[in-house]
């Protein structure tokens, strides 16, 4: 395994931990489950750029670099889009601005397809239907890379919040 699959497992079991820890809160739970998992969510909420740091650095790696590890990035990307879905749309929104007028449409419809069919879940099966979409999104990408403009988003898109 290499450290970057072991990075993006952990980051998974993370992210998964995180998402399963906000799909349970205000359902019940044992008394001290649910305490754990206030104080849990709310150093969460203290500390919220960071997931949106990861998730930006995820997507730069899968957009602008050589990404040979795609499967092993698909797993906590997704948990991180649905956890940030807002911030996921600023982010492709500034990618598809910095892109040339006549190049903006298809990097549209390449985002479009990578979230097509995705439900709001981290179930084995949306989780495959992600990474299938996600090698699509990539193919689209490296076949007409050079429709990528990097130098007007310095191969890093940085949104403030």
């Amino acid at each position: 395994m290499s450290i970057c699959t072991g990075c993006c497992t952990t980051l998974d079991h993370i992210v998964t931990y995180v998402f399963k820890q906000l799909l349970l809160k205000g359902k019940k739970v044992r008394r001290r489950m649910q305490q754990v998992n206030e104080i849990f969510l709310r150093t969460l909420e203290t500390h919220l750029g960071v997931f949106r740091q990861i998730l930006q650095t995820v997507l730069n790696i899968i957009i602008f670099e050589e990404c040979r590890n795609q499967w092993s990035m698909s797993r906590p990307l997704l948990g991180l889009i649905l956890l940030n879905e807002e911030y996921f749309n600023q982010l492709r929104d500034i990618i598809l601005q910095s892109q040339p007028i006549d190049k903006q449409s298809a990097m549209a419809q390449w985002f479009e397809m990578l979230m097509e069919g995705v439900e709001r879940n981290l179930a084995s099966r949306n989780r495959e239907r992600f990474t299938q979409n996600l090698s699509s999104f990539k193919k689209e990408l490296t076949e007409k890379g050079s429709a990528i403009s990097m130098n007007s988003v310095n191969n890093e898109v940085m949104i403030t919040t």
